[in-house]
């Protein structure tokens, strides 16, 4: 394997980690259940009614989801609890409640099914690439690699949003 992508620098003394490109957390919730929430001061009061969808295991993002719960002052307990960010946001599309996503995958919701609200008050989440420190990617890797921080930043730019 050239390289791999991951949400943290890797702690691994023999694995190199790059950094690509960074961006804020975002709450996502269905446009159903948007409007049904009540319209009180604070994202917690509208949204307290509302499970968390959350990460099982060591996933990055479960950190994020879990510190949003208690910041909205979510309900304690396990809310629901998913093997992957795509059914967490299958389950958020379906009004099922709210999970927290990283820039790049708030970028690509569908508006007409989802509402994605930026976290300013988290820290940024990074993307990374990682490849062995005692060998460099391949000739291929490496000019994927020097295309990625541009592809990234432009995915992420206003004028490509859906």
């Amino acid at each position: 394997m050239d390289f791999c992508l991951g949400f943290y620098k890797h702690p691994h003394p023999q694995i190199a980690s790059d950094l690509l490109v960074s961006g804020r957390l975002y709450l996502a919730v269905a446009t159903c259940v948007w409007p049904r929430a009540p319209r009180a001061a604070s994202l917690g009061a509208r949204l307290a009614q509302e499970p968390e969808i959350r990460l099982v295991g060591d996933d990055p993002m479960r950190q994020a989801i879990d510190e949003i719960a208690q910041r909205l002052g979510s309900p304690a307990g396990p809310g629901i609890q998913v093997q992957t960010s795509r059914l967490a946001l299958e389950l958020v599309r379906l009004g099922m409640g709210w999970t927290v996503v990283d820039f790049l995958t708030a970028t690509r919701l569908d508006p007409a099914q989802m509402v994605a609200m930026e976290l300013p008050d988290l820290p940024p989440m990074s993307l990374y690439s990682y490849h062995a420190s005692a060998h460099t990617p391949g000739l291929h890797a490496t000019r994927m690699l020097t295309m990625l921080p541009g592809l990234l930043h432009a995915a992420l730019s206003p004028h490509t949003r859906k």
